[in-house]
């Protein structure tokens, strides 16, 4: 099969689309397809096993998405694509799907991360963006969603939407199942729970800083630590001031690689309150760890995370739930949990997941009309 993976965001980047993306290409390579993607941006020098194309944004892409035109044309004409898998509906889904219906082509299927349909999202109230993405789920091919909770947001856009397939992230269990070294400039010598990511407004670790100032006096010589980088860096920072635990709560800014696994390991336990999330790549990273997690109800988190099994869940923005969730966490028995997660973590290997999207692929391509080709 040739695989054309188009995202408007992509490597030397480092997100949840991002990682997405380049997994999912070397899982395409390695069973024998074909693979490239195209990517908007600079164009960057990354070591990969296949094929990158760059193009540059267009300077009214947001009011033109039709403008990317060029791009997929040409590159349709080089390689001859049996499908197009694009991630989001705005711009780069909504652009496919129109010159589509211009010039032809392959079927389109649509990948959403998430942020492009959160209820939160400032996206919802912009006509110019809203109404492209709403028409995106409308037509395209076929449709992706990462989580239930991202099938339940594209079922409140079109509750009678193309062939959809819920296919979850997955993640590389050998590269979290190894050891490495203390990051060397971490020098607290105390047992430490663990926030991991991207520090803006979505996340909710301002609720896990405020329930753990609220049930610091239960829980011993215990920290935390949060790792990453973000809008909200300095306003956490003097949170934790504020509420007198800023020699308890330590900030490492952002980690990547070993030092984020020596992190992800050496945890007692994680915390992800999440008031939205598509289908979270940390929280298999916790899980991949056998690291247990305190995570919110968001549907994003179900399949991987089991109230009372290998995680305590509760509802977004309850600091009070999460301060209790906080003393039960740290008295519960951890290992027990941290082995049911590394049971559960074998149902997301990329090679499966990959193989899910090539088969829902197969599906779309034999339903779609015989196409002209751009």
């Amino acid at each position: 099969m040739r695989i054309c993976l188009f995202t408007p965001t992509f490597l030397p980047n480092v997100g949840g689309a991002e990682v997405v993306t380049d997994a999912l290409a070397r899982e395409f390579v390695a069973a024998g397809h074909h693979a490239v993607v195209l990517a908007k941006g600079k164009p960057a020098k990354v070591d990969v096993p296949y094929p990158v194309k760059w193009f540059r944004k267009p300077i009214s892409l947001r009011a033109r998405p039709t403008a990317m035109g060029p791009h997929i044309a040409n590159l349709h004409a080089k390689e001859h694509f049996d499908v197009w898998c694009v991630n989001y509906a705005y711009p780069t889904g909504y652009g496919a799907i129109r010159v589509k219906e211009k010039r032809g082509g392959p079927p389109i299927v649509v990948v959403s991360h998430g942020g492009d349909i959160y209820r939160g999202t400032r996206n919802r109230s912009i006509p110019a963006i809203w109404k492209p993405t709403v028409y995106s789920y409308h037509h395209a091919d076929g449709l992706i969603a990462i989580s239930p909770y991202i099938e339940e947001l594209v079922r409140e856009i079109n509750p009678d939407p193309p062939p959809m397939q819920l296919i979850p992230n997955g993640i590389d269990l050998d590269a979290f199942r190894r050891d490495v070294p203390r990051p060397a400039d971490f020098r607290l010598d105390r047992p430490f729970c663990l926030c991991l990511g991207n520090l803006g407004p979505m996340k909710g670790f301002d609720d896990a800083i405020a329930a753990y100032a609220a049930a610091r006096d239960s829980l011993g010589d215990l920290a935390m630590v949060v790792v990453g980088s973000g809008e909200l860096d300095a306003d956490l920072k003097a949170q934790a001031k504020a509420l007198g635990v800023s020699n308890d709560v330590v900030f490492m800014g952002r980690r990547v690689g070993d030092e984020k696994l020596w992190f992800l390991r050496e945890s007692r336990f994680g915390l992800m309150p999440s008031i939205e999330e598509g289908h979270p790549i940390v929280g298999l990273e916790f899980l991949a760890v056998g690291t247990p997690l305190i995570c919110s109800h968001n549907a994003a988190f179900d399949g991987m995370y089991i109230d009372g099994d290998n995680a305590i869940r509760v509802p977004a923005r309850d600091r009070a739930a999460l301060a209790d969730a906080i003393r039960r966490m740290h008295a519960a028995d951890l290992d027990a949990m941290g082995r049911r997660s590394m049971a559960i973590a074998e149902d997301y290997r990329w090679s499966a997941i990959a193989a899910r999207y090539v088969e829902f692929f197969g599906r779309v391509i034999a339903d779609a009309p015989p196409r002209a080709n751009p």
